[in-house]
């Protein structure tokens, strides 16, 4: 990304049609499709039509990649999603509208939590509209297996291994995973968060404070992630997260680490919380609580009267109570508005609902709120390989990871 942004031209497109919206995403799974027709279905009762720029994989990746060369040709959409420091990257030359008037400022200041509010703010502007907040660092379990077993839902990594052996000796498999970079990051993350807690999460994740990014505990993270991968389906390399969760509630498999888009999809399938499957806190990992932010930025145009008024009805689109409420229903989230009643939610986004108001909040590294797209694809490139490497020791993979976290930080 940082190599690419500073050498965008000034933008010089076509002006929009003044019903249509052009918006680039990379919503494309049952769940997220499912929520994604909410807001289209709101957008057109007002007029508006929802272009759909959608493109598929990598947790975003692709999409990014698709964008910057969009931005490049001087034609980017009218909006699109993206989040984390990428907002401030995309802000730092001049492309995106700050949207600080379009929407009343009670609601800003009284029902957008304050880590929403840092995280699309640019030098004191709002530069992006959030949606919703998901969890990642689940533990989901498939209750029939975990019922049939009589097992507990693990609460510490030592419970956690006793189950996964009794899980496997019943011939499911133990763990369901998802054969790509970015899975493996979300199940780092995961670990990780669990062993060095909040404060040295950010310190290293955040700050790349280089004392605990090849501290003792980094090494026995890598070390308890590397141990996961024996529980793990060999022939998932290469397939994506809708795969494995509905490995999950197809009763293949026992459990799965994954944020709760998961539950968005089982949603869209029937599948009924507490019912089919269960939401527990990743072991040793209580009061701990890793975000993600779904948000869109408004880029700049040559022509601004009819893309203003798209832009507007869109923001208050997002952000009204309604929308909240159905959307994040089908996409297995919770409202980033924090008056929204969710009575009738499932009981994981009660848990989720509560928890984050009661948790330590951290940015997760893994979907690109604590680090910007750039620096979050060479860190996949070192814990993947890992990962799935048999010649990388956990003290060789420590010393990479802070080499290559410092070599694009630092530019």
């Amino acid at each position: 990304m940082k190599k690419i942004l500073p050498l965008i031209p000034l933008l010089l497109s076509m002006p929009s049609s003044a019903n249509s919206l052009e918006v680039l995403h990379w919503w494309t799974a049952p769940g997220e499709f499912e929520a994604q027709k909410v807001l289209k279905q709101a957008l057109a009762k007002q007029g508006i039509s929802w272009q759909d720029f959608a493109i598929v994989g990598s947790g975003g990746g692709s999409a990014m990649r698709v964008l910057q060369m969009r931005a490049l040709s001087g034609n980017p959409p009218d909006a699109a999603q993206i989040k984390g420091p990428d907002i401030a990257e995309w802000a730092k030359i001049g492309m995106l509208k700050e949207v600080d008037n379009i929407l009343n400022n009670k609601l800003w200041d009284k029902n957008i939590p304050d880590v929403v509010k840092q995280t699309i703010t640019y030098q004191g502007h709002y530069m992006a509209l959030p949606l919703n907040i998901h969890r990642v660092n689940w533990l989901w379990l498939n209750k029939a297996i975990f019922d049939q077993l009589k097992l507990s839902p693990p609460t510490t990594w030592n419970e956690f291994f006793s189950v996964a052996d009794k899980i496997q000796a019943a011939g499911y498999i133990a763990l369901s995973h998802g054969g790509t970079s970015w899975e493996d990051n979300l199940l780092f993350e995961s670990v990780a968060l669990s062993i060095l807690g909040a404060e040295k999460y950010k310190r290293a994740f955040v700050e790349f404070d280089e004392t605990v990014l090849t501290s003792s505990d980094m090494i026995d993270a890598f070390k308890l992630f590397k141990r996961l991968h024996q529980y793990v389906d060999k022939s998932m390399v290469g397939k994506d997260w809708e795969i494995a969760s509905k490995m999950l509630t197809d009763k293949k498999a026992g459990m799965l680490f994954m944020g709760d888009w998961a539950k968005g999809l089982w949603h869209s399938s029937g599948k009924v919380a507490n019912k089919d499957y269960l939401c527990v806190d990743v072991p040793e990992s209580k009061n701990l609580f890793s975000y993600n932010i779904d948000s869109f930025v408004f880029f700049k145009k040559q022509h601004q009267n009819s893309d203003n008024l798209n832009t507007e009805i869109l923001a208050n689109t997002l952000l009204s109570e309604q929308l909240q409420h159905d959307f994040n229903i089908d996409k297995g989230s919770i409202p980033v508005r924090t008056d929204i009643d969710i009575s009738d939610f499932d009981a994981c986004s009660h848990k989720s609902f509560n928890d984050f108001k009661q948790s330590a909040l951290v940015p997760s590294f893994s979907q690109n709120i604590a680090t910007s797209s750039f620096l979050q694809s060479e860190m996949r490139k070192v814990i993947s390989t890992y990962f799935k490497s048999d010649n990388l020791s956990a003290e060789q993979v420590t010393k990479q990871l802070a080499l290559a976290i410092r070599a694009v930080s630092k530019k």
